[in-house]
């Protein structure tokens, strides 16, 4: 199945990771529009019509989660319809259509510096959730390096160095 282009190029590289991933589950229908998706031990069960899964990714995303395209597919829907119209190219472009102008009342003219700020010595960490979308992009690349167990050389016992054995 092809995907078409009206929506980002973000959304579509998604929806064709997941739909790989949909073709490995196995789908049973409930009833007309909720259905058991299984695949291992993890089983979800979906509501085409409320965009709804147990997973929860369709739900919060509004894109829909490989259970959910399963269960699409099942029924001969196109990937498309599933996904939230927030999605798409119209959307976005509509969204910039027409100028944005300021209150011409509120603004003041003053001076705008930035805050004074001191950052600790040392190298910042990584501190953001990635989205799914990231997470899916580096699943074909190399995870970061483990850390090393460091061990003592005196005692022979992991969690210090020499300096700092007590024997």
């Amino acid at each position: 199945m092809t995907l078409t282009s009206e929506h980002s190029r973000g959304v579509e590289y998604l929806l064709a990771v997941r739909l790989e991933l949909a073709d490995h589950l196995t789908v049973q229908p409930i009833d007309g529009w909720r259905f058991f998706v299984k695949r291992g031990i993890r089983n979800c069960i979906v509501d085409l019509e409320l965009g709804k899964c147990e997973c929860g990714v369709y739900a919060i995303e509004k894109i829909p989660c490989s259970h959910a395209i399963a269960a699409g597919n099942h029924v001969g829907l196109h990937i498309s319809t599933l996904v939230s119209s927030f999605y798409s190219k119209d959307t976005l472009f509509a969204g910039y259509s027409q100028n944005i102008y300021p209150l011409a009342g509120e603004v003041k003219a003053s001076k705008c510096l930035p805050p004074n700020v001191k950052r600790p010595p040392g190298r910042q960490k990584k501190s953001r959730w990635q989205s799914w979308l990231e997470l899916s992009m580096m699943k074909g690349h190399k995870s970061r390096k483990q850390h090393r167990v460091y061990r003592c050389s005196n005692c022979k016992e992991t969690g210090h160095t020499t300096p700092h054995c007590e024997n």
